[in-house]
């Protein structure tokens, strides 16, 4: 069975290779379907299946699908079976995908890959700059990043032509959501004066941001245009790095302080419930 899906994955790489897209698609929609219904498939089928699916969606210029494609890939591939000299390559193409895609702002998962180590010290280590600022979604990383690489990305046609387009607009709405998460969970009461300076906007742009932040199912929430206000009732989980796990913890302990606070005020109450 193994053998077979191996076969039917290099066999649709091929047929990418000789310019038959359809016929590889059609082919990788099947095997993906059998794979996904089969038990304990080894994990060299799944890494070819996603290596073949991002090779068809790169030949097909679709970013989103080849960036996720490639994401699935990573995680079924130790860093050691990608050649040496393919790596910093690899993780440009991932990385570049990621940034252009309109839509995705899946960068928390991309930058705890180890491909992404591969980027220091190759011509491509600027790109990991780019990359840290939309993953945490810091608007003074990614003006940092654009101040110094500026020259390098826009020698990148797709990145050129994206800085203003795609680039600046999704930082705005990852700023947004970084912005929200920050908030305990009963602070998140954002007025629009807030979110246009934290996301570098005018306030009129704002409800237009936020509208699309939600569209884009990274927050949720309600607009109130009268008083100025974004009321946000979810945030897209992130990935927690350390400085989030920090915040975390900082969260519990004030969680655990409160915690006392009542439970001392319930001791104190006791002797006057018991009186009455």
């Amino acid at each position: 069975r193994d053998s077979r899906f191996m076969w039917e994955a290099l066999k649709a790489e091929k047929l990418v290779a000789a310019g038959q897209t359809d016929a590889a698609k059609e082919l990788l929609d099947t095997l993906g379907k059998q794979i996904s219904a089969a038990y304990e498939v080894n994990a060299m089928i799944q890494s070819q299946l996603h290596k073949t699916n991002a090779f068809l969606w790169k030949a097909l210029s679709r970013p989103q699908d080849y960036f996720r494609s490639s994401i699935l890939y990573m995680a079924y591939t130790p860093l050691s079976e990608i050649p040496e000299k393919d790596r910093a390559r690899l993780a440009f193409e991932i990385g570049v995908a990621g940034l252009i895609a309109p839509e995705e702002f899946e960068f928390g998962e991309l930058m705890q890959q180890d491909l992404i180590t591969s980027l220091p010290g190759s011509e491509y280590e600027w790109l990991k700059d780019v990359l840290q600022a939309f993953s945490e979604g810091r608007f003074e990383l990614f003006d940092s990043a654009l101040n110094q690489h500026r020259s390098k990305m826009e020698a990148v046609p797709e990145l050129k032509s994206a800085i203003d387009t795609v680039l600046r607009p999704k930082m705005c709405a990852l700023a947004l959501l970084e912005l929200a998460f920050r908030k305990p969970k009963k602070q998140r009461r954002l007025g629009f004066s807030e979110i246009a300076e934290h996301c570098r906007i005018s306030t009129k742009d704002v409800e237009f941001l936020v509208m699309k932040a939600m569209c884009a199912n990274l927050v949720k929430g309600q607009i109130d245009e009268v008083e100025q206000l974004v009321v946000i009732t979810w945030c897209k989980p992130r990935i927690l790095d350390n400085a989030r796990i920090d915040l975390m913890r900082e969260r519990m302990d004030a969680w655990g302080q409160q915690s006392d606070l009542l439970l001392k005020h319930l001791e104190d109450m006791t002797p006057e419930l018991l009186i009455s």
